[in-house]
């Protein structure tokens, strides 16, 4: 079992920055600064929008980011009218942030040219690749919507 964990993690902080640096970071840093953002406001609009709405708390959670940060954040993108911030009706101690119409043009803009981007990359590789790429990715979606449940 150790050695299971020990890999795991080695894989993982080996791997997934390698693939989010790749295929996400340099688009995501080229694109904000378009977007008069920056790249953890962006990924933000895109976390939200994923969700459609979303409380401060697992905002925080999914940046990875200090509610204090995110707070100025929040308030910088509804400041340019980007998300709105409301109190949630359920727990009035909570806020939710959903993503405006402004907003949503934003995210699907960056989506749309990530798209493009990545179908550049992905033409490049083999389809022997493609397919070992593929099933990788749907190993893995298996594994972790067992334990998600």
């Amino acid at each position: 079992m150790k050695y299971t964990v020990s890999n795991t993690i080695k894989f993982l902080s080996k791997t997934f920055p390698k693939i989010y640096s790749n295929l996400y970071l340099e688009y995501l840093k080229q694109y904000a600064s378009t977007y008069n953002v920056n790249k953890t406001q962006l990924k933000a609009l895109i976390i939200i929008k994923n969700n459609r709405k979303i409380s401060m708390t697992d905002l925080c959670n999914k940046l990875n980011i200090e509610k204090g940060s995110l707070t100025s954040m929040i308030d910088d993108l509804s400041e340019k009218g980007y998300v709105t911030r409301e109190r949630d009706t359920a727990d009035r101690r909570k806020y939710i942030i959903t993503i405006t119409e402004s907003g949503e043009i934003i995210t699907s803009d960056f989506v749309d040219k990530l798209k493009f981007r990545l179908e550049e990359k992905f033409t490049k590789l083999t389809d022997e690749d493609k397919q070992r790429y593929i099933s990788a990715l749907k190993i893995l979606e298996e594994i972790f919507d067992k334990y998600e449940q």
